[in-house]
């Protein structure tokens, strides 16, 4: 029987069950807009932003990535990982996003933007940044019980809600359900009960065991999609992986293709939209020549859906189904983070 078709074995690998943590984040997506806990807020008409700061580290930062990838259009929006802010005043908006609210470096920035007299919110399930703000501005309470990076639906969904409330960005409800609507269907395909030969998540996962990932984002929006594919197979399969973005690699990493005595070791996966703009698919088409000139297998996946916001997350959950069979490949637990769990114990 093939490893990934093993349910006892997927189960005795999978201890903390990160499986339905995954596999349900269509029902997370439509719990965490539609049911949001909002706690403080009051609308104020005469409030004017001009710019959005999201600060947030790891599992928790990627919702901003992702915020500043679909809707960087609308409105400046800086997304800092780290313990400084840029400038900030009091038509900035900004949101402290920690998913347990003790993160050091973004309850630093909130107390720096707090200082600079910002419009604060928080999106937390408490600690330090609930302490911080409560009673005193508005926040959105997440759902406690998920690792960070498998709360991505509580995050960046509760993100987008915040900017609407503050009208940075239209009503989102048809595009959330077209969202949730489409990955329930894709549930259906990568469930750990569809065998191999029939689930592409599995038989993707099985193409990269061995190799490093390095994942080829088609344009800048797939960017923040690339990273995530790289964090989740970083945290749940323990495998290095790195990420690069069209037309930037052109620029620079396409030499280091040249060098063959390493080629055997690395993948190259590319994240992509159909019918890209040219700018982007002719660079794709001759990079991709170049590959299969030197005898260089690579990977392709496509976003499904027929607006931005679905077609970001139908590879966002792709990739987090990818990163589980890759890690029950590797039988490696996806949950634990032993590494970066003895880093802040030791800080």
């Amino acid at each position: 029987m093939n490893v990934l078709d093993n349910i006892d074995l997927i189960k005795q690998i999978d201890t903390e069950d990160m499986y339905h943590k995954i596999i349900h984040m269509p029902e997370h997506i439509l719990e965490a807009y539609f049911k949001a806990n909002i706690h403080h807020f009051e609308k104020n008409p005469q409030t004017k932003i001009n710019k959005v700061i999201i600060s947030g580290m790891g599992g928790s930062a990627i919702a901003g990535d992702i915020i500043y990838a679909l809707y960087n259009q609308n409105i400046s929006i800086n997304i800092v990982k780290d313990y400084y802010l840029p400038y900030c005043d009091e038509n900035t908006l900004f949101i402290a996003c920690s998913y347990s609210g003790d993160t050091e470096e973004t309850v630093a920035c909130l107390k720096t933007a707090i200082e600079k007299k910002a419009i604060i919110w928080g999106v937390t399930t408490g600690g330090k940044v609930k302490s911080i703000i409560d009673n005193l501005y508005p926040w959105l309470e997440l759902k406690p019980g998920f690792p960070p990076r498998s709360a991505i639906a509580w995050l960046f969904f509760s993100v987008l809600k915040v900017l609407e409330l503050n009208g940075i960005v239209e009503d989102q409800t048809k595009a959330v359900n077209k969202v949730a609507a489409a990955l329930m269907m894709k549930a259906g395909a990568v469930a750990k009960s569809v065998p191999s030969t029939q689930n592409f998540a599995k038989s993707s996962a099985e193409n990269l065991n061995g190799k490093i990932p390095l994942l080829y984002s088609s344009n800048p929006v797939l960017s923040a999609v690339a990273y995530r594919w790289k964090c989740q197979i970083n945290e749940n399969t323990k495998y290095p992986a790195y990420f690069h973005t069209f037309p930037e690699m052109n620029h620079n990493e396409i030499e280091a293709w040249e060098n063959k005595s390493f080629n055997n070791h690395f993948m190259p996966v590319f994240l992509r939209f159909f019918n890209e703009e040219n700018n982007y698919e002719k660079r794709i088409r001759v990079f991709k020549k170049l590959l299969n000139e030197q005898n260089i297998d690579y990977l392709e996946f496509f976003a499904d859906g027929d607006i931005p916001l679905t077609k970001v997350f139908s590879l966002i959950y792709l990739g987090d189904m990818i990163s589980f069979y890759l890690a029950i490949l590797n039988q490696t637990n996806p949950t634990t983070i032993n590494f970066i769990n003895y880093l802040k114990q030791n800080i």
